[in-house]
């Protein structure tokens, strides 16, 4: 009788110490091959944690390949902006090229026709008695055909070429030989030209060389003649254009179109 208390004491420690112990899992129930169950105490903490470094690792990735694509935008980006200071720096210099080109020949076709200059009105005294009312005198056809000239001249700087041509034509045929004879048949050439009539802007050209053979204009029709052989891919007849207006005008700007566009023939394969 006295062993009793003392078993039933036994028996209840040991199982306070089992109950401070991990639980343990029977596997025995389950299949060959199949996992072995983990205790939900263990397991659940550890695969959180697993899952947030795999989403840690992925969104790191995702932030890579993102940087990646806007350093690519951005390097693109730059060389659009290169590219395009580059067409709008050529297009600046093809404009001034062009006024350059529109104010020189305005220049030169004001200077190039020098007109006798207006003599200065004379101061007179005053008459004693009511002045009477005087009809000023006409213009003097010198400078007549100059008004015409800058006319014709200014119609065809504004794009005005149908009207510039009709007042080329107007001036020449009333006289082919006035002061501004020279230059007005070597821009109705440049009308017809523009005018995209080949064959009139061509006579008109020739014109100039054999009509007014002294004339500053004759390298500049050389030229002329020679683009428009050039473009007609008549290469030996432009050349010949070219060489003439090297040879004979050495020292004119014209000589230097005419070098560079003999260059241009030489380099481009027949």
């Amino acid at each position: 009788m006295k062993k009793l208390p003392a078993l039933l004491l036994f028996s209840a420690s040991h199982l306070a110490l089992a109950d401070s112990l991990a639980p343990v899992i029977d596997n025995s129930a389950y299949p060959n091959g199949a996992p072995a169950a983990m205790p939900i105490s263990v397991s659940a903490p550890m695969n959180s944690t697993f899952e947030m470094m795999t989403r840690l690792d992925e969104a790191q990735v995702e932030i890579q390949q993102l940087n990646g694509k806007i350093e690519e935008q951005a390097n693109l980006i730059a060389e659009m902006k290169k590219k395009q200071s580059a067409m709008y720096a050529d297009f600046d210099d093809r404009l001034q090229q062009v006024e350059t080109k529109l104010g020189g020949a305005k220049t030169s076709a004001v200077t190039e026709t020098p007109a006798a200059k207006d003599p200065e009105p004379a101061e007179v005294a005053p008459p004693p008695k009511p002045a009477v009312s005087v009809v000023p005198p006409a213009a003097t056809p010198a400078d007549e055909k100059k008004q015409q000239y800058l006319q014709a001249f200014e119609a065809f700087r504004n794009g005005q070429v149908p009207e510039a041509i009709a007042q080329f034509n107007t001036l020449l045929s009333k006289d082919p030989t006035n002061l501004y004879a020279n230059n007005a048949q070597f821009w109705l050439g440049k009308a017809y030209r523009v005018n995209k009539d080949i064959g009139a802007a061509k006579k008109a050209f020739n014109v100039v060389l054999e009509k007014y053979p002294t004339s500053q204009k004759v390298p500049e029709a050389l030229v002329e003649l020679g683009i428009i052989e050039m473009e007609a891919r008549n290469s030996a007849k432009a050349k010949e254009d070219f060489m003439r207006v090297m040879t004979d005008f050495p020292t004119s700007k014209s000589a230097t179109v005419a070098a560079k566009k003999l260059q241009q023939l030489n380099e481009t394969p027949n």
